[in-house]
């Protein structure tokens, strides 16, 4: 994939790449081989529907890998394909020693990779260092060989059409000691007349036993709860090769149709982009209630934080869209933490009025309420609005509130307390630096104030509904005077600062929710304004710099006319197509350079789903 002669063996010559579609769960390759054949590569992690739980073969960590050959001439061709891969998709560290092992059963040969240290739940980075990687494949596949050796010594006797090397006398080993790999050839052989492509699959699986420490209790992968073992989950997931074929070409088609008649055929494409990177952050667990479920969100490529509130709601629309069960799970472990219901020693009760961060660092949950980064408007306000969508979203279902409605109503009282201007509190944006007296956040207080009023009428209190929705219209009129720049034509980024703006992406969920506190009239206003400081890939996030947020940019323009938001589509699409910086799509970018500022492959970029919410 990608440039010609990157295998580094003397003499090769890579097949031509003529094609790439990244679709929300498969992304295809196509090559050409000497115009004689014509080669498709596909990558399918089912990640669709996580809300349900009869899909089986959703529930797994498991990829599966296509490979389909046609004749590009019309002859018969004898066909042979190489794959290997090497340790780094279980291991932190190059350096860590691992282990190589093979096996046999239902009719699969199994080639996994794992540290030898095996230290479950270990470890802060990015890339997990505990459980194996599994290569499996049909052991009846015509011509298969397979070697657990160094990556040079496969791929050149690949090369040279010898029979693969024996296994290595060294199975243990650094990871970057001759490059242990797992390798695999098979024949793909194809007949010049035949009209359906030869096919062979394989998977690749991870399994972990345990996945995270909550407060001193294991938390399970969701796997572990429909099997008995990594064995028997494996060869369930064979099964399913052509159930998720077939279900993943149907979701797929169906959600670009979706996305393109709402936003373009350029919009359909960026959230293509970031499906697997929204899914692909979260993970699907057993909870501390048996038979119930989690999920939890890893906040990716900044600090590695569990289940970071201000980074579930900037993906919040994504999940809200496609799954607001899976939503509605990742809130039960803060929940639950908030209530002081873990299980935990007195050390770890959770004794502040505001709503809390995060959970710890990936993947222990042990963080001291003292010891969270303190955001006390940005996570109540935060939560208090995603419950609201959700219980939107669920047909005004509210049931699993009983026990927490205490801490709900803390989080409100707070909010009030801190407005009509929260003063000198960090925003998810503190990345920036500070911003006191900040405009915005102060929005996001006045419509989590709404959203805990509408909570409070789906609870049957109308009394409390609407003393807390008469509340938030008064610091609405409060928030227009102090909020709007000295011209008049905008709104400002602080209270306390003429000449200057930000884009104020927390009144999405105004409109989502029905609220309308705040007037249609302010909104188009500050869009016009926008609109006039739109550089080439883009509108800054705020008069700080010329850099934005793709999530919170998508949020801001989801409340545009349709041409505002197709302008700004094209904007972030080209920035997509023209940075320089190939990573996983960074939700951090400079809109003159189109130069990654930071972040890359984080979940907050399921924000670019607003528009489907609306």
């Amino acid at each position: 994939m990608g440039p010609e002669d990157v295998s580094g063996l003397k003499g090769t010559r890579s097949a031509l790449q003529t094609d790439v579609v990244v679709k929300p769960t498969t992304t295809v390759y196509t090559f050409n081989v000497g115009d004689k054949i014509e080669l498709t590569l596909s990558f399918i992690t089912p990640s669709l529907n996580l809300d349900d739980e009869s899909l089986i073969y959703n529930h797994l960590p498991t990829t599966y890998i296509s490979f389909s050959a046609t004749s590009a001439d019309g002859e018969d061709h004898d066909v042979k394909v190489y794959f290997d891969a090497t340790a780094e998709g279980i291991i932190d560290d190059v350096k860590n020693e691992v282990e190589m092992q093979r096996n046999e059963f239902g009719g699969i040969t199994n080639l996994n990779i794992g540290t030898t240290s095996q230290e479950t739940l270990s470890g802060t980075s990015d890339r997990i260092n505990w459980g194996y990687m599994h290569l499996n494949i049909p052991s009846d596949v015509d011509g298969l060989a397979t070697t657990l050796s160094s990556d040079t010594s496969a791929r050149q006797a690949f090369y040279n059409n010898e029979n693969m090397p024996e296994d290595d006398e060294a199975l243990i080993r650094s990871a970057n000691d001759n490059w242990p790999v797992m390798a695999v050839s098979f024949n793909l052989d194809v007949a010049g007349d035949a009209h359906v492509p030869n096919t062979v699959f394989m998977t690749m699986t991870q399994d972990v036993v345990k996945s995270m420490d909550y407060f001193g209790n294991d938390i399970l992968p969701f796997w572990t709860t429909l099997f008995e073992s990594a064995q028997d989950m494996i060869m369930a997931g064979f099964q399913f090769f052509n159930t998720v074929v077939a279900a993943t070409e149907d979701y797929d088609e169906k959600l670009m149709e979706d996305l393109t008649a709402a936003g373009g055929e350029k919009y359909a494409e960026l959230l293509s982009l970031v499906h697997r990177q929204t899914t692909g952050a979260t993970e699907k667990t057993t909870s501390l209630v048996e038979g119930d479920v989690w999920h939890w969100m890893k906040e990716i490529s900044s600090d590695g934080d569990v289940s970071t509130v201000d980074v579930i709601y900037p993906a919040a629309p994504f999940f809200l869209y496609l799954a607001p069960e899976t939503l509605r799970r990742m809130f039960m472990p803060l929940l639950v933490y908030s209530n002081n219901a873990t299980g935990a020693s007195s050390d770890y009760d959770y004794n502040l009025p505001w709503a809390a961060h995060h959970l710890g660092v990936w993947p222990v949950c042990d963080i001291l309420a003292k010891d969270q980064e303190q955001m006390p408007v940005e996570e109540s306000g935060n939560f208090l609005i995603m419950i609201a969508a959700v219980a939107q979203a669920q047909n005004g279902d509210v049931g699993y509130l009983d026990e927490y409605w205490p801490i709900l109503k803390s989080w409100a009282d707070y909010t009030v307390a801190s407005l009509p201007d929260p003063g000198d509190q960090l925003c998810t944006d503190d990345f920036e630096g500070p911003s006191p007296h900040n405009v915005n956040l102060a929005a996001k207080g006045i419509v989590g104030l709404g959203a805990y009023a509408q909570l409070l009428e789906l609870k049957g209190d109308a009394d409390g509904s609407a003393q807390y929705l008469n509340q938030a219209k008064a610091l609405v009129g409060n928030w227009t005077v102090m909020g709007t720049d000295v011209d008049g034509t905008h709104t400002r980024l602080q209270f306390d600062l003429d000449d200057t703006f930000s884009l104020k992406y927390n009144l999405l969920f105004d409109k989502v929710l029905g609220l309308n506190l705040f007037p249609d009239s302010l909104i188009e206003a500050d869009l016009q304004h926008y609109d006039s400081l739109a550089n080439e890939y883009g509108v800054p996030l705020d008069n700080r710099g010329t850099f934005s947020k793709a999530d919170w940019l998508m949020w801001v323009y989801a409340l545009g006319s349709d041409s505002q938001f197709e302008d700004q589509v094209g904007r972030l699409w080209k920035f997509a197509d023209e940075t320089k910086d190939r990573v996983p799509l960074t939700d951090w970018y400079d809109t003159v350079t189109a130069d990654q500022q930071g972040f890359q492959a984080r979940p907050v970029l399921g924000g670019m789903y607003s528009k489907m919410i609306l």
